[in-house]
């Protein structure tokens, strides 16, 4: 009902997943305090759609409602979600419980699944679908839930510790010496002598869980980031949305005119402390969207449009270096571009314009001509 609401009042596309969760589409950044806020209040909790952590546990009926079930699969679906949730890991981690061994909730194709038999469940790891699916492997057989959820709590946290950054639990078991056996050999034999300790870790973790999005509400200075602008409270022009299927679909909008230039050689844009540390922040320079960032001691201006979309996010990026060059990660591609000139970091090429900054008296300022352009006419 809530989320109905939701999805009418803020214009959002809204659709059910295949891992049985609630999309909605098209949340404009300063609506989305509002919209959790609600969500909060009604007792929904963050949820993670892109970072690398649980994303959901799939189920089916099971016994309460199948005549196939012979164990209750979405009860243990809904414990291993409120267990696990907001665990961050190396890569994102699915699981799935299913009720019989039809398998209707696809637990051979997770990185941890659970198959309901007669005298308890049979544990399976390191599935996967994608572009290269790998069928999980049986682990465990008729195992009770108390020694399930021990061998789960071992097996992810030695995952989080071995693997590699961006490793699927797939690749991790494809690349492990010793394969299943020896997965075998140090989770349910202790072969290593770190059971206890794998344990006690999962339990640390479990017992810091926080929702992240009441966190959130409760920051004044976190919240002060969901805005599209840091200097204007108008919403993103960009952002347009048409008819289809009898909802409303986010469409990319037409190139905007940026108007003639200003006379003005410089514009003040913010206060230096408007702009997170290590962050960016978007702004508007005239008609223009730029993304302001603040990496070290140094503030830096680039065209806010992420190249090869139509999304102006790449003030949303995740700043870095690359052999000591200040760098951004755009956050729909992945795009490595210098801070400096807005060239790409891999080929040189321009991929997105750069702006001169200068800071007086706490205030940043922005040149109403692009480096380039400004180095020509030099």
């Amino acid at each position: 009902m809530l989320s109905g609401r939701l999805a009418k009042r803020y214009q959002l596309y809204s659709k059910i997943t295949g891992g049985q969760r609630i999309d909605l589409f098209g949340a404009r950044l300063e609506e989305l305090p509002a919209i959790w806020r609600e969500l909060a209040d009604a007792g929904f909790e963050t949820g993670h759609a892109y970072g690398k952590s649980l994303r959901t546990v799939k189920s089916c009926v099971g016994s309460t409602w199948c005549r196939y079930g012979v164990q209750d699969s979405t009860g243990l679906a809904v414990t291993l979600e409120h267990r696990y949730k907001g665990l961050r890991a190396p890569h994102k981690i699915k699981m799935a419980v299913s009720g019989c061994t039809r398998e209707c909730a696809e637990a051979q194709g997770k990185d941890i699944g659970v198959i309901a038999t007669e005298k308890g469940w049979n544990l399976y790891v390191c599935g996967n679908g994608g572009m290269k699916p790998r069928h999980a492997d049986l682990f465990a057989s008729d195992i009770d839930d108390a020694t399930l959820i021990r061998t789960v709590d071992r097996l992810l946290m030695f995952y989080i510790r071995t693997a590699d950054r961006l490793q699927r639990t797939s690749t991790w078991l494809d690349n492990l010496e010793g394969g299943i056996d020896y997965l075998r050999e140090v989770i349910l034999e202790d072969s290593l002598g770190i059971g206890e300790e794998l344990e006690q870790e999962m339990a640390r973790v479990v017992d810091s869980y926080q929702c992240e999005w009441q966190t959130t509400l409760n920051d004044p200075q976190r919240l002060s980031l969901f805005r599209s602008y840091v200097n204007s409270e108008l919403p993103d022009d960009a952002v347009q949305r048409q008819p289809l299927r009898g909802q409303p679909q986010p469409v990319a909008a037409p190139v905007l005119h940026e108007g003639v230039p200003s006379a003005r050689p410089w514009q003040a844009i913010c206060d230096l402390e408007a702009i997170p540390a290590e962050a960016g922040i978007g702004a508007r320079l005239g008609e223009r969207q730029i993304a302001l960032f603040r990496f070290g001691e140094q503030i830096y201006a680039l065209d806010n449009l992420e190249p090869g979309s139509d999304a102006n996010v790449l003030s949303r990026g995740i700043l870095g270096d690359a052999g000591g060059e200040p760098i951004v990660i755009s956050p729909l591609y992945k795009q490595r571009i210098r801070l400096r000139d807005g060239r790409a970091c891999d080929g040189g090429e321009q991929a997105v314009r750069a702006w001169p900054v200068k800071v007086e008296n706490g205030k940043v300022w922005v040149g109403n001509q692009v480096l380039l352009a400004r180095a020509e006419v030099s």
